[in-house]
């Protein structure tokens, strides 16, 4: 009696075939209207980059080395998504998302950054330019400068001291500090590029915003520091 019962439970908790089939075809559904999504996406990315006069490659992998330093050495399974390049206002410019998976399974997360980086007249160290806060001020080392301002609000990190104090001069500080841009925004050079980023999806309609102020920020580079370290 016992063994028929639990049978007759077991047998009542399995799911009917063709409730199998709905999840089938709920899911089949579902990737293909996300895959129609991804290929409207893509033509229409297509259509703007040969508007205005760019390179488009739905993914590029290659672009997840432009950097060392956070958020490019964060997680796995790191991707190159929607990357355009070409000139900006005669400087080399390379926008897209980039992305990066953490844990694995159900505990998988994924973060996507926008990135957008200019080149440079000679590659340089690295030289990573964001904000102070609680954490940095008390944990964080990073290179002081004469003006106490600065160094309250904006925190410098660089292996190469030199580049630093020849980038960050005077001016620049005070550019830096008056400039709403420079005080909500991290930048950093490293290699060929400057290069700037935040967190969420790439928007073609902020790209030129960026661009803009990475021209702004090299206009403030000595000349000098083209030909030397």
């Amino acid at each position: 009696m016992n063994e028929t019962l639990l049978a007759s439970s077991s047998s009542s908790g399995d799911m009917p075939w063709w409730a199998y089939v709905l999840c089938l075809l709920v899911v089949g559904a579902g990737a293909y209207f996300a895959w129609r999504a991804r290929q409207k996406k893509i033509a229409m990315y297509r259509a703007w980059a040969a508007q205005y006069g760019f390179h488009y490659e739905p993914s590029d992998n290659s672009v997840t080395g432009l950097s060392t330093e956070d958020p490019f050495n964060e997680g796995h399974s790191r991707k190159g998504i929607d990357v355009f390049r070409g000139m900006y206002k005669n400087v080399h410019i390379v926008f897209f998302q980039y992305q990066y998976s953490t844990g694995s399974g159900k505990e998988r997360k994924t973060f996507n950054h926008q990135v957008v980086a200019i080149g440079l007249p000679t590659a340089r160290p690295l030289l990573d330019i964001g904000q102070e806060n609680f954490l940095t001020k008390r944990f964080a080392k990073d290179i002081d400068f004469e003006n106490q301002a600065f160094n309250d609000f904006f925190r410098i990190k660089s292996p190469n001291r030199r580049f630093a104090y020849d980038i960050i001069h005077a001016r620049t500080m005070e550019w830096m500090l008056q400039d709403q841009r420079a005080r909500s925004y991290p930048w950093r050079f490293e290699g060929p590029w400057l290069m700037t980023f935040r967190s969420g999806a790439l928007k073609l309609e902020e790209v030129f915003f960026y661009a803009d102020f990475l021209i702004d920020i090299l206009a403030q580079v000595p000349k000098h520091v083209w030909a030397n370290h």
